[in-house]
């Protein structure tokens, strides 16, 4: 009979085992029961952080940014459900991560043991594979690890990638102090799992291609922005207009209609007969509710997941494949000729929107939070320099407010899976490391206060982090609703200054859009936060000032 494993050697099996199959990358928030783990990690590539969420979003991060699957470990207990958060925005996000949670040995689970929790099931349906593994002692328990890491790692980055849940009970003595962490070589193999296109046998494309269309991006993994010049393509021929998500990676190319949003506040827009949507949901809830006037076939999307993504039930068909080899199918197809009234009334209501937006902001110096997503995405244009955007209404200014063009992609994220405030600043850590380039990040006050505690896993990224302040948040005055401000609102009077010289990161106070661009100008050698303060009462105005003047352009469809 042989000897039982140790728990050394068993930490050094998980680890070895997921960096043989492509998880090489850690994020660790220590504690006494993942010991056997971190003793594993000694020469590989972690990143520390004492807050389980704000390590976990940072993880979230790099996954973003690289297309990989990140590994958090973490000790056992209350740390564990610190990653419900990030869990939930990778499994909405499609995004690998890899949770390695330590845990009590399962005979502690319902003693009362101190810092022992149900951890087995914690994540509910939010992961894509979970296991609860063997005591590194039980029988068996190496051939059954072989078989998990496998299965968790193809889990993570197969045809539908998300979080997976591997928990590790782990019994004391927790690091042996005799016995070298050597365990015998495993068999370990990934399987594939192509991503099968074919059309559904009773699509008739051509047809659907002579109505009265557009085509709509929606959110994309950075894998796949780069390819949008595919969609232009396709939709210049058909003659269609393209509107393009702000998480898009599409939104700063040219031949966008880069101010739909605005320009349907208007009631004289005509409905779609068709819509080709492709990758996922859009921010502009005005947008979705005009294409639901075309359903079933009418509605066509095409995107690499399965998931239902149909929250104005249009009930669409549903192409599962990618932007180049859907389009590369279409030339089997005899297109119709494009007729040009169509796109040509909307490129002038773009214009004529442009136009009044650049009237009330465009020619002042004066700090609003439209001009400083507009001043932002000019300057990232102009450097490449990937952009996250913040949820709430930096993402929705950004969406139908910026002017700037780029003939360069210029990678886009956000946390649109589940379009929290939480971990916003971790992310972009995160991100910045997966990057490894200066990232611009903009967010609003609460977002920033929600996640503060990240600021010190900025250190070592160029990252400018622009806060908007507005004292409490404002996108609730955009809802017709009426309760008092401190039940909607939460309004304070902070300004982050002082959390910048708590944790050692370079501070100013940006009073005015040229301040703002020289700043972004700049390339900065350490982390940075740029403070701008807005009113939301102002801001409110400002929004409802466009809009009118949008609804009062004398427009005309073809």
């Amino acid at each position: 009979m042989s000897n039982p494993t140790s728990n050394r050697v068993w930490g050094q099996a998980l680890v070895d085992g997921l960096c043989s199959l492509g998880a090489e990358r850690f994020f660790l928030s220590p504690g006494a029961r993942s010991a056997p783990l971190a003793a594993a990690l000694k020469g590989r590539h972690v990143t520390t952080h004492y807050d389980e969420r704000g390590m976990a979003f940072a993880a979230l991060g790099w996954s973003m940014a690289t297309g990989r699957p990140a590994v958090c470990v973490t000790t056992s207990g209350s740390a564990v459900a610190n990653l419900l958060p990030p869990c939930v925005e990778a499994f909405y996000s499609n995004v690998p991560l890899i949770f390695l949670t330590a845990d009590r040995p399962p005979e502690l689970r319902g003693s009362g043991a101190n810092q022992t929790i149900q951890q087995p099931g914690l994540f509910g349906d939010f992961v894509r594979h979970a296991v609860d593994l063997p005591c590194a002692q039980d029988v068996g328990a190496m051939a059954q690890l072989t078989r998990e890491l496998s299965k968790a790692v193809s889990a993570a980055v197969g045809s539908q990638p998300g979080p997976v849940h591997l928990n590790v009970p782990i019994r004391e003595p927790l690091l042996e102090k005799n016995g070298g962490a050597v365990h015998e070589e495993m068999d370990l193999s990934r399987a594939a799992k192509p991503l099968s296109f074919d059309w559904p046998t009773d699509f008739d494309f051509p047809s659907f291609a002579s109505g009265r269309g557009v085509a709509v991006i929606g959110r994309l993994p950075l894998g796949e922005q780069g390819r949008v010049d595919d969609i232009l393509e396709l939709a210049k021929k058909l003659g269609w207009p393209v509107m393009a998500d702000a998480a898009s990676g599409a939104r700063l190319r040219p031949g966008i209609v880069r101010h739909a949003d605005w320009i349907l506040q208007r009631n004289d827009v005509p409905m779609p007969e068709r819509v080709l949507h492709f990758g996922g949901a859009l921010v502009s809830k005005r947008l979705g509710k005009w294409l639901s006037a075309s359903r079933g076939e009418n509605c066509l999307q095409v995107r690499m997941f399965p998931e239902r993504l149909d929250p104005w039930e249009q009930h669409p068909v549903l192409i599962r494949a990618g932007i180049p080899a859907f389009c590369e199918s279409l030339k089997s197809f005899a297109l119709p000729l494009a007729g040009e009234s169509w796109l040509e009334s909307w490129r002038r209501a773009d214009a004529a929107v442009a136009a009044v937006i650049e009237a009330e902001i465009g020619r002042s110096d004066a700090i609003s939070e439209p001009a400083i997503l507009r001043t932002l995405a000019q300057v990232a244009t102009e450097k490449a320099c990937p952009v996250f955007l913040g949820n709430s209404m930096p993402i929705r200014d950004f969406d139908s407010c910026v002017a700037a063009v780029s003939q360069d992609v210029i990678p886009v994220f956000a946390n649109r899976g589940a379009s929290g405030i939480d971990g916003n600043i971790a992310t972009v850590a995160g991100l910045a490391m997966g990057c490894n380039s200066p990232v611009f990040a903009v967010m609003g006050d609460l977002a920033a206060l929600h996640d503060l505690n990240s600021l010190p896993l900025l250190h070592g990224s160029p990252v400018t982090l622009v806060i908007i302040n507005n004292g409490g948040g404002g996108i609730f005055r955009f809802l017709p609703i009426d309760v008092e401000e401190r039940l909607l609102e939460t309004p304070h009077t902070w300004e982050f200054r002082g959390a910048a010289q708590q944790f050692g990161i370079e501070y100013h106070q940006v009073a005015s859009l040229s301040d703002l661009r020289s700043f972004l100008a700049e390339r900065p050698a350490r982390p940075r936060i740029l403070e701008c303060r807005t009113g939301r009462a102002e801001n409110h105005a400002l929004h409802l000032r466009i809009a009118e003047a949008c609804r009062s352009l004398p427009l005309s469809w073809g």
